[in-house]
């Protein structure tokens, strides 16, 4: 099913663009029906603007369903509808490219961004992190028994590749002298390669942790590994097949787990604020 998907992603995405592309390009020519063609760019085109969003202005987090995407899509697919009752098979065709790629956005909602029965009983609150092994930027093996010495906050992300991981590492970069303060160590860990870590790191002036989680290995002991988590094409510009679901987790200066944000959804995640309220109230005032 995690193949599936996969290759869904890489698909859903290539085809809004080279149909809003096609649509656009039919509405320049004045191509008749035009209003068909219209519908069809405001069908495809609403959603990758979700998309062209994500990469551009970095956000962590969305809606569990962006309304306003599924409602502009769902009236350019009543556009075609419309067309194709007047116009016939001229304008069949575009409707049912359009009815296909509203589809394809419910599946991207709620199939695709959604992880289903996600309790990893090593992350329980109260249980000891487990002994698992990381590398570090160096080459240095990095075991988890070392989180034991102070707070920390571990986030487990997918990679470069996906737009809210690395927007929420932003987040925490902004949070992390006040985070600092607070005795807490940032440790930001991912199965991506040590080369696109120094790529990330360099992007920000605070001196977060960054490791590296071998063939997923952590991951996988931790209960958080995510077979064919990887959009299908990525494998070529280095990334594995594998990766993990989004995680975070606090740990206090004993080792214990304080929190564990498990999110059933990969475009819902937690913000800073949560972080730091959980640190003064189940580790500062211990």
């Amino acid at each position: 099913m995690n193949l599936f998907k996969s290759v869904f992603i890489s698909g859903f995405i290539s085809w809004l663009t080279v149909l809003s592309f096609y649509a656009f390009s039919q509405l320049v020519k004045g191509a008749e029906p035009l209003l068909s063609w219209l519908g069809l760019a405001l069908a495809a085109f609403s959603p990758l603007v979700f998309f062209i969003k994500a990469f551009t202005f970095k956000t962590a987090r969305t809606a569990r369903h962006p309304l306003e995407y599924s409602i502009l899509s769902g009236l350019g697919v009543a556009v075609t509808m419309a067309m194709s009752y007047r116009y016939g098979e001229a304008a069949g065709i575009i409707h049912v490219w359009a009815g296909i790629t509203l589809i394809a956005w419910g599946a991207y909602i709620r199939w695709y961004s959604v992880f289903r029965g996600r309790d990893a009983q090593a992350l329980r609150v109260g249980s000891l992190l487990p002994p698992f092994q990381l590398e570090s930027m160096d080459n240095d093996v990095v075991s988890s028994e070392s989180f034991r010495e102070k707070p920390h906050l571990l986030l487990f992300y997918r990679g470069n590749w996906c737009p809210f991981c690395t927007a929420q590492i932003e987040e925490l970069a902004a949070a992390y002298q006040r985070l600092d303060k607070m005795g807490v160590n940032v440790v930001l860990i991912s199965p991506q390669s040590i080369k696109k870590n120094q790529a990330l790191a360099a992007r920000f002036d605070v001196p977060m942790t960054f490791l590296r989680d071998p063939n997923n290995a952590a991951a996988t002991q931790l209960g958080i590994l995510q077979k064919w988590g990887t959009p299908m094409g990525m494998q070529m510009l280095g990334y594995g097949s594998d990766s993990v679901m989004p995680t975070v987790i606090l740990s206090n200066a004993q080792g214990n787990i304080v929190y564990a944000d498990q999110t059933d959804n990969y475009r819902v995640r937690p913000e800073p604020e949560t972080f730091e309220a959980l640190l003064r109230e189940k580790i500062l005032d211990n």
